[in-house]
């Protein structure tokens, strides 16, 4: 559906030769180019532009609201990026040689159906994100569980050690075994705050 909307902004604006739909953390839902660019560091930079949008007018003191739109003016192309929802933006990228003055009124009325079928997108793309981090807790769980069974081991073996250096040994790779527990331990949490923070953001997109 967005895909349709996509080709009807190009029908409407020949001089448009790509288009990005993309959100504030630079994820690319959308595009016209191919997968033989890098379309995630595209995105990547795209969201770091506006962030250092946002900085700017930090620094500058100016009235907190957020950017409407971004001109890039470059010898062969001029990039246009639009706000469309709270987190979603649109970039249109338009060949200087083919365009006289840039246009926007033929799009306006795609960009508030776009929003909606965007926000339809994002609540998809939470619910794929919390299945993924909801399968790297439990893939962690169990091999958390195998490290404590590991330890448990090691912890038989010592009680029957019988020399120093025997002992040093089950020491050293009880440590080593401990100390990887921990980061997977740590991992585990990092991952169910994330999983917490993308619930709290799908209730709100209810």
């Amino acid at each position: 559906m967005v895909f349709k909307n996509i080709n009807r902004i190009k029908a409407a604006l020949p001089e448009v030769i790509h288009i990005i739909m993309f959100y504030n953390n630079g994820t690319i839902f959308q595009t016209t180019f191919e997968q033989d660019i890098n379309i995630p560091k595209l995105g990547e930079l795209l969201a770091r532009t506006l962030d250092k949008v946002r900085k700017i007018n930090d620094i500058c003191k100016f009235k907190s609201n957020d950017y409407k739109k971004l001109i890039f003016e470059m010898e062969e192309v001029t990039i246009m990026i639009l706000k469309l929802g709270e987190e979603s933006n649109i970039a249109l990228v338009f060949k200087n040689e083919d365009s006289k003055e840039i246009n926007l009124t033929p799009i306006k009325r795609y960009l508030s159906k776009i929003e909606e079928l965007i926000d339809m997108d994002k609540k998809e793309l939470i619910l794929n994100q919390i299945l993924a981090k909801e399968d790297e807790v439990k893939a962690l769980e169990s091999v958390l569980e195998k490290k404590e069974k590991e330890l448990d081991l090691i912890k038989e073996k010592l009680k029957e050690a019988y020399s120093e250096s025997d002992m040093q040994k089950l020491m050293s790779e009880y440590n080593l075994v401990e100390l990887e527990s921990r980061k997977l331990k740590d991992e585990e949490d990092k991952i169910r705050d994330e999983l917490k923070n993308l619930k709290i953001k799908i209730e709100k997109t209810k």
